[in-house]
């Protein structure tokens, strides 16, 4: 057992560490034997100026379209950046790691048996602003503005300013991705319009009051507080591409600019006693968007007794991804990644189970096995097959052997902005124990499609129980899959037994899927649960 310590490096608390960590991490893969990473306990600083730029395609992040004048599409980089490192465990030991400017809080890259423990990521006056209302007037509305943004006008424009960005008050997208945290209830947060839409004046009255000026005044109320930020996922929390046997114990993240944890082509993770969440008195949102998402992984994944609150989307997504086929020739086809935020990876294998799934009914109505892959551009895949077929023009390949085992339990939910869990996935899987305290869509949402995020696949074996569904803004279960035809049950396997179920939450909303329901508890008169179109209760 070999011990690293971070001070032999001259990364002490207190300090500004970004180059010595790259020097650190290129030790760390010099060796394969067991090791050990030892941080003192204490404040880091790092300047993600000097971090080394590399590119990362993540899936769900920036779309095609999304890209600025004059950015590199998907140029990245990260404050701890492992590659290639095996059999290591960083013993943070307390150790909290604060980005000044923008980056990826880690990211583990092609890595084997690496366990992360005991440390904490946030992000200094970082490009996430909050307006509070205090006042509303005939014909305007103050807000205050939280101490840790920063407003500037610049050539008549207003602008929050901070290290690495320059960011329009309206961030140019006024509608729908802004979350608002109401004055009746602190622990919910929707999705709604812009704040400043429709005002047609601003100005700053006093220090840190901005006033909005409306011909017609919003109805908001005091202390109605609306979360701004940029919806590009530029830059995520953690990023696990390829790795194997990763485990990340103890982490808080405070602070991400887009997907807190990506596991993308990952066999084996497990993920305990996490914390993703603010700092009290410091934002309302830990994440611009989902907390944790799983996506073309492989054997198993265990998300438990973590703690979630405050996140621009879904507290869980795992799911794999639908291909278009575009091109035959006999053994040998074409397939593309068909959503703008997702591509640039590789997740065959040699020996993959593939189904050929049609694209209307979701149904599947064949398989092969994967000769070889390559991918030949940032969107397109050639597959070599074990044998022909006809695929006609509505067919999808979904990677079969690319369904992980999924255990989520023991977590805590708090103001999820979307769903708590959104499931895709054939594994055999548990959803056991949880608090689904406050989510402003489904607490639990089985979806599938092949034409908008093609996000596959048939869920086959899913228990949900034990689970505790509070403030629900939807369903406590909906099982909806995207078909555009109904060829018969999409989902089956699924058992929804033993949870408790609050009265300010929906049933279960179930289409095209089997669906077994019993022994629940049920707490007051809350919406009634709705079985249509092809689905089944057993």
């Amino acid at each position: 057992m070999k011990i690293f310590k971070a001070a032999e490096y001259g990364i002490v608390p207190g300090a500004e560490c970004a180059e010595k960590l790259s020097v650190l991490s290129g030790e760390l893969a010099l060796t394969d034997e067991e090791k050990t990473l030892v941080f003192e306990k204490g404040e880091y600083f790092i300047d993600t100026d000097k971090l080394p730029q590399e590119k990362f395609f993540i899936t769900n992040t920036v779309g095609d379209g999304e890209w600025k004048k004059g950015e590199t599409p998907h140029l990245n980089r990260a404050g701890i950046s492992l590659k290639g490192v095996k059999n290591l465990v960083v013993e943070g030991g307390g150790a909290r790691f604060v980005l000044r400017g923008q980056a990826c809080n880690a990211a583990l890259r092609d890595c084997k048996r690496v366990t992360l423990k005991d440390v904490a990521f946030d992000s200094e006056a970082p490009d996430m602003h909050e307006l509070k209302v205090v006042r509303r007037g005939a014909f305007y509305i103050d807000y205050a503005v939280d101490k840790y943004s920063t407003l500037q006008k610049i050539c008549g424009k207003w602008f929050f300013v901070g290290k690495g960005y320059s960011a329009l008050v309206t961030f140019g997208r006024p509608a729908g991705w802004i979350g608002k945290v109401t004055a009746k209830d602190e622990n919910c947060i929707k999705r709604v319009n812009h704040p400043l839409t429709g005002a047609f004046a601003m100005s700053m009255p006093q220090k840190d009051i901005f006033r909005a000026h409306y011909v017609f005044t919003p109805l908001y109320k005091k202390k109605d507080t609306f979360c701004l930020f940029d919806v590009r996922r530029k830059y995520n929390g953690i990023f696990a591409e390829n790795c194997e046997e990763i485990v990340f114990e103890g982490v808080e993240q405070n602070f991400n600019y887009g997907l807190a944890l990506v596991c993308q082509m990952c066999d084996g993770v497990t993920v305990r006693g996490c914390r993703f969440a603010p700092r009290k008195g410091v934002r309302y949102m830990a994440s611009v968007a989902d907390f944790v998402q799983i996506c073309m992984c492989r054997g198993t994944v265990v998300i438990e007794n973590n703690y979630f609150e405050g996140s621009g989307d879904d507290g869980l997504n795992v799911h794999g991804i639908h291909f278009p086929v575009t091109k035959t020739d006999g053994k040998r086809i074409t397939v593309k990644f068909a959503h703008p935020q997702s591509h640039g990876f590789d997740p065959f294998k040699k020996g993959d189970k593939l189904r050929i799934i049609d694209k209307n009914t979701l149904l599947e109505k064949g398989a092969c096995t994967l000769v070889c892959s390559r991918i030949t551009d940032e969107h397109m895949l050639e597959l070599e097959l074990d044998k022909e077929w006809d695929f006609g023009r509505e067919a999808v390949i979904e990677n079969a052997s690319a369904c992980p085992k999924v255990i989520y339990a023991g977590n805590t939910l708090e103001r999820i902005i979307t769903r708590g869990v959104l499931f895709t996935s054939a594994g055999a899987s548990r959803i056991e124990n949880n608090k689904f305290l406050h989510t402003s869509m489904h607490a639990i949402h089985i979806s599938d499609d092949a034409e908008n995020w093609f996000e596959s696949g048939m869920v086959k074996n899913l228990r949900v129980s034990g689970n505790y569904f509070g403030k629900v803004n939807g369903a406590a279960l909906s099982v909806k899959p995207e078909n555009k035809k109904c060829g018969g049950v999409v989902h089956s396997g699924i058992v929804f037994e033993n949870n408790t179920i609050s009265a300010n939450c929906g049933g279960c909303y179930v289409k095209d899927a089997q669906v077994k329901i019993k022994n629940n508890i049920v707490e007051g008169k809350p919406r009634k649960s709705r079985f249509v179109r092809g689905a089944k209760e057993v």
